[in-house]
């Protein structure tokens, strides 16, 4: 995959911030003389993109792009990181839910792992949410809507739209635009 394919297909994204993450397997990621390769979990959070970037799959693997059509350009150094080892976990909800909040400079990516028969509710937020699972499945609802979250199955919760659910043991992510600013999110 290289980035004249990612443009051609979702031009609304180029020159804005992205974050491309593995959840498994390995790639390599080629931008602007460097390369990076990714893991489990491995990620890179790139904003501009002068020269052309290039992504080899080594072995089979699970990757993501998060992005919003609306950001602003912004000219900054690409950050990598990774979820599990660089982002210090967070008991929330009385050890029910870990989560690891990437803070990037106008999205949120928030790695989480709920235990099996948590219960959760939000009353919704300004913040346009997308949630999905990798691993576990969970019982959503947003507003009237149920759906049983599956491995590579989301959800798009839009701004103030009530929502929740029942673990029934998920690991996933929720992405967030613009940023959430609570302390949690942080």
């Amino acid at each position: 995959i290289n980035s004249k394919l990612i443009k051609s297909k979702f031009f609304e994204i180029n020159n804005k911030e992205k974050i491309f993450f593995v959840v498994s397997g390995s790639l390599e990621f080629k931008l602007h003389n460097q390369e990076f390769e990714f893991k489990d979990f491995d990620a890179l959070n790139f904003f501009y993109e002068k020269k052309n970037y290039e992504i080899f799959c080594k072995e089979d693997a699970e990757a993501y792009i998060v992005s919003a059509e609306d950001l602003k350009k912004i000219e900054k150094r690409p950050i990598f990181f990774n979820f599990k080892k660089d982002i210090i976990p967070n008991d929330i909800w009385g050890g029910q839910c870990i989560s690891r909040v990437y803070f990037g400079e106008s999205l949120n990516l928030v790695m989480f792992d709920l235990k099996s028969g948590f219960k959760f509710h939000d009353n919704g937020h300004e913040n346009e949410q997308i949630t999905w699972v990798t691993e576990g499945s969970m019982d959503f609802y947003v507003g009237d809507l149920e759906k049983k979250l599956v491995s590579n199955l989301g959800v798009d919760i839009g701004r103030f739209k009530t929502h929740g659910g029942v673990s029934n043991g998920a690991i996933g992510f929720d992405a967030f635009y613009p940023k959430r600013e609570e302390k949690k999110y942080k």
